[in-house]
């Protein structure tokens, strides 16, 4: 259960200043500390998920007698074997 809303409504029905000054501090400290802990939370995931896709990749087998293919020249094949040429002989 969140204890902000709790504080705010407090705040709303106490009288004395100073009462509601400490409600409204401990209102603004919950806030920055489910904030932080949100954040925290998010970069952990960020983390473990990193972790998981790097250890997924090592798993996989790799062929070392393979040729690497390069992207530029299997286009350039591929825009090579798609023009037609026409000549006029």
């Amino acid at each position: 259960m969140n204890p902000a809303p709790l504080a705010i409504l407090a705040i709303q029905q106490s009288g004395d200043e100073t009462q509601r000054e400490f409600y409204r501090q401990y209102a603004a400290l919950m806030l920055i500390l489910i904030l932080l802990s949100v954040i925290v939370i998010t970069a952990f995931a960020f983390i473990v998920t990193r972790r998981r896709a790097r250890r997924r990749m090592e798993e996989l087998p790799k062929r070392k007698d393979a040729p690497i293919a390069d992207a530029w020249t299997e286009a350039g094949k591929r825009m090579d074997e798609s023009i037609m040429e026409f000549r006029d002989d």
